[in-house]
């Protein structure tokens, strides 16, 4: 998915480590959520310096996401003037673009209104469960007739009374601001934990987790959009499980901004040799945040974490199972060319450029090991989308066992 904004972050040697302040600035992007940010607080204190590689570059570049971003809770009523606009791009053909006014007297609050992301279909079904109808009007060229018959729903007392929150973001272009609803959420149980919430979180965990497992941990990536935050943190020194090959265990954390959904908190593990190839690899699931959790109850189900050393004893021992150095066959690369084609939700033009370069090996020609196929794989993901990449580096997990 294409975000308004997007930026990566990747770790050099020696790159610093973020201060209190550095660390403590991210809260300062959270707006009109004081009581929430003081839980947050009270819950994960900071008082010293961060011990962890990396992290002061990271925020600087998770700074750089500045969209404005602010929510209403809004029933069908408070929107008027729907239309359909199509746009050129994408797979949605059609944006929602609206007017939001206010209940008592119908000021206008936001002007010119338009959908991103998937902020159509949440709007249509949460509040009317049309999106599929809509799709179907406007594919037979019925835009003023399905047009038609949203405005006479929005005069209908036991539909328009449905509250839910609107989360709205603005973008600038050629010094033009533009207004976008992103997301339409459940009003009740969402708590608004946006991704300077969750990294924050991240870091109190991870600097915490080094202080009491006396390992030293780097930020190793980020990948940070308007609405969706990545990070991966791997510990500095990995071991060593065979004569050339090395393995790194960490964490993994994925936030989104768009949905009733969770923060993930996976185990994720690098194997390396000398030679240069490498994969990346997500394994457990260890801890989620719901979105309707209170500070406290994130606290304790996050505790689990503090049972990171098992986890990394048991990845270790399952990495040390997989033969990395076995030849690989011909069977090996039907196998891989059949697992690839049946995974779900990728681009096709991913799986078949996947494919393709696994069966192009000439296998008489050059001999090729586990880490050497997958490391042709984990080539595939470096400029990807990372909510792609987080499938199959979690199916890299499961076709490993195969071998």
């Amino acid at each position: 998915m294409a975000y308004l904004k997007q930026k990566n972050y990747l770790y050099t040697k020696n790159d610093p480590k973020a201060s209190k302040e550095d660390t403590l600035s991210l809260l300062d992007q959270v707006t009109e959520q004081n009581e929430l940010l003081e839980d947050i607080k009270k819950e994960f204190p900071l008082n010293e310096d961060l011990d962890i590689g990396g992290t002061k570059p990271a925020i600087n570049v998770f700074n750089e996401i500045d969209n404005k971003k602010y929510d209403y809770n809004l029933s069908l009523n408070n929107l008027e003037n729907l239309d359909f606009k199509r746009v050129a791009s994408g797979s949605n053909n059609y944006r929602l673009v609206f007017s939001v006014v206010s209940e008592e007297d119908k000021t206008t609050l936001i002007p010119n209104v338009e959908t991103i992301y998937d902020a159509k279909k949440k709007l249509l079904d949460l509040l009317l469960e049309i999106n599929k109808f809509s799709d179907f009007m406007l594919k037979n060229d019925k835009r003023k007739e399905l047009v038609d018959e949203l405005t006479n729903l929005s005069k209908d007392k036991d539909i328009n009374d449905k509250i839910f929150n609107f989360r709205f973001i603005s973008s600038k272009d050629d010094g033009t601001e533009h207004e976008f609803l992103r997301s339409v959420v459940t009003k009740n149980r969402y708590k608004t934990y946006d991704n300077p919430i969750i990294l924050y979180i991240s870091l109190i965990l991870i600097h915490n987790l080094s202080k009491t497992t006396k390992k030293d941990f780097y930020l190793d990536s980020m990948h940070v959009s308007d609405s969706t935050l990545d990070a991966s943190f791997l510990e500095k020194s990995g071991m060593k499980i065979d004569k050339d090959i090395i393995v790194t265990t960490g964490l993994i954390i994925s936030n989104s901004e768009l949905g009733d959904g969770a923060a993930k908190f996976n185990a994720v593990y690098k194997v390396e040799n000398t030679d240069g190839k490498k994969v990346t690899v997500i394994r457990d699931e260890l801890a989620t945040i719901n979105h309707g959790n209170n500070p406290d109850t994130i606290k304790e189900k996050l505790k689990i974490l503090e049972n990171l050393e098992k986890n990394r004893k048991d990845t270790i021992l399952a990495v040390k199972e997989i033969k990395w150095s076995k030849k690989i066959k011909r069977d090996d690369v039907l196998k891989l060319m059949t697992l690839i084609s049946h995974v779900r939700n990728i681009p096709s033009r991913l799986k078949d450029s996947m494919i393709k370069s696994i069966d192009q090996i000439d296998l008489t020609k050059k001999a090729y090991n586990v880490l050497g196929i997958f490391d042709k794989l984990d080539g595939f993901l470096e400029e990807e989308d990372p909510d792609i990449a987080l499938i199959l580096e979690s199916k890299f997990n499961e076709w490993l066992t195969r071998f």
